[in-house]
């Protein structure tokens, strides 16, 4: 009877142990999260968990939503007469694993605190026409898909943290909501572009002054003159309303790089599905990334949350302009 009792004792402390360890285990992931309560429909709550991480040796931080693992319907429907083929067709994916989605693009900000150096300000300064992209809570541009991967990896190392390029999957999972998604709408968090994305018919057309010396020929002075041009360009994150999931800018802005290589849509469910290394064309192997949500300067129509461009990297191709930046993910 008593060694029935003793192993019983032994058990009971094992389960005790456990209970324990998972309840700690719980209370640091709730400690790390911020957890925060929504009510963003009509008798409709949920939590919504962030974090926000601090670059050693700087002011920066990224900040990340929590986006649960799930399911939706991905691409445009066959009756959305805006979409192109290469949107098409509709499919049904599994997002199998949860995952956490910046909240924001990359920030020039950001970018400097982990590259040390800042490409806007390089173009800025070689041309004052550029100074209006020149801000540190506007998004980095003039990055190569190779320049994200490669601030991915340094903030990883910097961090403790596994940061990568999200997935197209991934991308539009975040777009339309993700776990908390209630219905599909045209753009990120909105069927009212205006509403949530930055674009060509909203960007604001600001001057821009700057001075150069001239040298008159006939007195043999130097003289200042000076310039005005009117210009559009990048706007700060965070000025549109965001989504359900409090994630900003996935509509217009910037363009956003994704990890994967373009591929072709089928109606066959997928589970975490991945663009192929290749693609070939008339017998020739084309390398095309893709990035997603539009830009400063894209129409209404390549806004849309379906919306894919496929942009070859190739050496001889310029693959980085004033238009083109990312946001990235991280495994939790």
């Amino acid at each position: 009877m008593k060694r029935k009792l003793f192993i019983l004792t032994i058990a009971a402390i094992i389960v005790a142990a456990f209970v324990v360890s998972c309840s700690k285990e719980n209370t640091f992931v709730l400690d790390e999260w911020l957890e925060l309560s929504q009510d963003r429909t009509e008798g409709g709550s949920f939590n919504l968990m962030k974090q926000s991480i601090k670059v050693p040796g700087s002011d920066a931080s990224v900040d990340i939503v929590f986006v649960l693992k799930g399911e939706f319907d991905m691409g445009a429907e066959d009756f959305d007469y805006d979409a192109f083929g290469y949107e098409k067709p509709m499919h049904h994916v599994i997002i199998s694993n949860d995952f956490g989605m910046a909240v924001t693009p990359v920030t020039q900000a950001l970018y400097e605190a982990v590259m040390d150096t800042n490409p806007v300000r390089t173009w800025a300064e070689s041309n004052p026409t550029l100074q209006g992209f020149l801000g540190p809570d506007k998004p980095i541009v003039w990055v190569s898909y190779d320049d994200a991967v490669e601030f991915c990896n340094r903030l990883s190392a910097k961090t403790g943290k596994h940061f990568y390029l999200p997935s197209e999957a991934q991308w539009e999972y975040a777009a339309r909501g993700g776990h908390v998604a209630s219905g599909r709408t045209k753009y990120c968090g909105s069927d009212i572009i205006n509403k949530v994305g930055w674009y060509t018919d909203n960007i604001p057309l600001d001057t821009v002054e700057y001075y150069t010396e001239e040298y008159d020929e006939e007195t043999g002075l130097v003289y200042t003159d000076t310039h005005r041009v009117s210009t559009r360009h990048i706007m700060p994150v965070r000025g549109k309303d965001c989504n359900v999931i409090d994630i900003y800018d996935m509509t217009g802005n910037v363009w956003e790089w994704c990890s994967d290589y373009f591929y072709y849509y089928s109606t066959e469910e997928q589970t975490d599905p991945v663009g192929l290394d290749t693609l070939t064309y008339h017998g020739q192997e084309l390398h095309y990334h893709v990035y997603r949500g539009g830009a400063w300067n894209a129409k209404e129509i390549k806004c849309r949350v379906t919306y894919r461009y496929p942009h070859e990297i190739a050496p001889e191709n310029f693959t980085c302009d004033s238009t083109i930046g990312f946001r990235v993910a991280m495994e939790l």
